[in-house]
């Protein structure tokens, strides 16, 4: 005769459940990175926009090494900016439009 407590589970279903815990935290971090990179992307773009309106510099003349500097200090910029808290709140705005479908 077997004893049937309600609200106990077996080991079964607490390592299920476990699993299936662990599986949602991991795809709740992966969309909050993917979110980030997301930013960096849209604030490089940005950045780089920005940069375009401005008027060259006649004390240094540009060059591709200048351009390639100015580049990845923006790209190393801009993924700074993103992983800080509240930069824009687009990170943030895109993880709870897409929350749901994790």
């Amino acid at each position: 005769m077997a004893i049937q407590m309600p609200g106990v589970m077996t080991p079964v279903t607490d390592t299920q459940d476990t699993t299936n815990t662990t599986r949602q935290i991991e795809r709740e971090k992966d969309l909050e990175k993917a979110c980030q990179g997301f930013e960096a992307l849209m604030l490089n773009t940005l950045m780089q926009r920005m940069r375009d309106t401005l008027p060259g510099d006649s004390l240094f003349p540009e060059s591709n090494a200048s351009d390639v500097y100015q580049s990845l200090h923006d790209q190393f910029l801009t993924q700074n900016l993103s992983q800080g808290r509240r930069v824009t709140g687009f990170k943030e705005f895109l993880y709870q439009q897409l929350q749901d479908s994790v």
